[in-house]
């Protein structure tokens, strides 16, 4: 069997999954969508999703409401008041002594992935040190825009189907990729932080207001109105990432973090001119984690590096949140059969360099350390190993997001076929795993190449050589998946 796996041919590969005859994935790929043309047109809906997503009553990781509890965001190892409380100061002035000689080295010594030209472009993508104009988050947004009042007409009405509709519609022009929605009702007001991750350090407050508001000390969350979470995620680079470790990966992820300012921005005077508000934090991790957020409303399954897995976009995303007083329509968890392809698979914990996200094949309830909020059965990643080993790297890895299976390009038809088979039957999850092995996807890195060892990415200088799309993204991806 092993040698199935090492020597199999692309031809024996599809005819392995019955391809060329009626087997698994000719069912798969005859399948519709649609009953008919009115299953087609839906006056502006989404669009739906492959047949093989199929709506949950409840996300597929296992969850406890009795065991979650709002959380001090003050504690994550990838906050500035995170690592003094779970390593010593001996421990971490050495981790950060190391990514300050590995920064200058490596610019120097022009280190592929660590060149001038590569740290100019994160430079750019984030918008420069001490520029939080260009990636600035505020509770209400800008405020800029009038408000019906103003306009001397009254606020939009439209019910919540419609509303939604007309949000996803804003959001994608804006440049969002897709958006969930979650009512704030008790469990999920759980999720909300009780502090942000970064200054200043203001308290997430509900108070029986009408409206939300800030001043010195919080910010407000009004508890008069229904409520809803506006989770949306927007693309990042494969390109980029498939640089890692990387100053051009750490660009594509800043990228879309800059991007995302300006889409939460947009919304939020959107929203307001329509008559509503738009509350959204001031960073890009507020409000509460995302992953949590983005599988309850749909856009993806929790995975192994606990991160959220999007059957579209695999995990080169990022997401920001807002909370709304507009009605709208709630999405549902879905199961594609991610979370149960993680068991079987495991490449992005061959592929950490830290070992920090587990090997085992069951995840669990229990733990590693305070900087995380209980509650969940999944396979926590050790974050002081991660943490660490990201700074020393330069501050940024993406080597699993970039190892997973999910991340691909996804023009060929094959990859349509695969998580179509993966979301009926785990059978050939192993199998899988391994060709996408054989046939050389994500980065070549894993735990024996290491920048950390002498060994870098050679293949991060071919970026600069690449025909790059704008924001160096597919925008038709989503589309074209349904």
């Amino acid at each position: 069997m092993s040698r199935f796996h090492s020597s199999v041919s692309r031809r024996d590969f599809m005819k392995a999954l019955g391809i060329t005859g009626a087997g698994i994935g000719t069912a798969a790929a005859a399948s519709t969508t649609f009953k008919d043309i009115d299953g087609m047109i839906t006056s502006g809906a989404a669009p739906k999703r492959p047949w093989w997503v199929k709506e949950a009553d409840k996300a597929t990781v296992e969850y406890d409401w009795s065991q979650i509890e709002r959380f001090d965001a003050r504690k994550v190892m990838n906050g500035p008041m995170g690592p003094p409380q779970w390593v010593s100061t001996e421990e971490w002035a050495r981790v950060q002594k190391i990514a300050a000689d590995n920064q200058a080295d490596w610019i120097k010594a022009g280190k592929p992935g660590y060149t001038l030209r590569d740290h100019a472009l994160y430079r750019g993508a984030m918008g420069g040190e001490g520029s939080p104009g260009v990636t600035n988050y505020s509770w209400l947004g800008p405020q800029k825009s009038p408000t019906p009042e103003k306009l001397g007409t009254t606020p939009w009405q439209g019910t919540p189907e419609e509303n939604t509709a007309m949000l996803r519609t804003a959001l994608r022009f804006f440049g969002a990729a897709d958006i969930g929605i979650l009512e704030l009702d008790e469990n999920v007001r759980k999720l909300v932080y009780t502090y942000p991750r970064l200054a200043p350090y203001k308290r997430y407050e509900f108070e029986e207001v009408d409206k939300g508001y800030e001043d010195d000390e919080k910010w407000v969350i009004p508890s008069k109105k229904k409520l809803y979470v506006v989770t949306i995620i927007s693309q990042s680079s494969i390109d980029g990432y498939t640089t890692t470790p990387s100053w051009i990966q750490r660009a594509a992820s800043d990228n879309t973090v800059r991007l995302n300012a300006g889409i939460l921005a947009a919304t939020q005077e959107f929203l307001r001119t329509l008559g509503y508000q738009a509350m959204a934090g001031h960073e890009r991790n507020a409000l509460g984690p995302a992953p949590a957020f983005a599988a309850l409303s749909g856009l993806g399954e929790l995975c192994r590096n606990t991160q959220v897995l999007t059957p579209d976009y695999g995990l080169m995303i990022r997401a920001v949140r807002l909370i709304t007083d507009l009605p709208l329509a709630p999405t549902k968890p879905i199961d594609a059969g991610i979370w149960r392809f993680c068991h079987d698979c495991a490449k992005c914990a061959e592929a950490c360099v830290s070992q920090a996200i587990p090997h085992d094949k069951e995840p669990s309830w229990d733990v590693p350390g305070g900087w995380n909020n209980p509650g969940k059965k999944v396979w926590y990643v050790h974050a002081v190993k991660c943490q660490s080993t990201r700074d020393m790297l330069t501050r940024d890895c993406g080597l699993c997001m970039t190892a997973c299976v999910y991340t691909k390009k996804d023009y060929a038809g094959i990859h349509k076929i695969v998580k179509s088979t993966i979301s009926t039957t785990g059978l050939f999850n192993g199998f899988f795993k391994n060709m996408d092995d054989q046939f050389g996807y994500g980065t070549e890195f894993g735990p024996d190449h290491n920048p950390l060892q002498g060994d870098f990415n050679e293949g991060a200088e071919d970026f600069w050589v690449k025909n790059m799309p704008q924001f160096g993204v597919n925008s038709m991806i989503g589309l074209k998946n349904r």
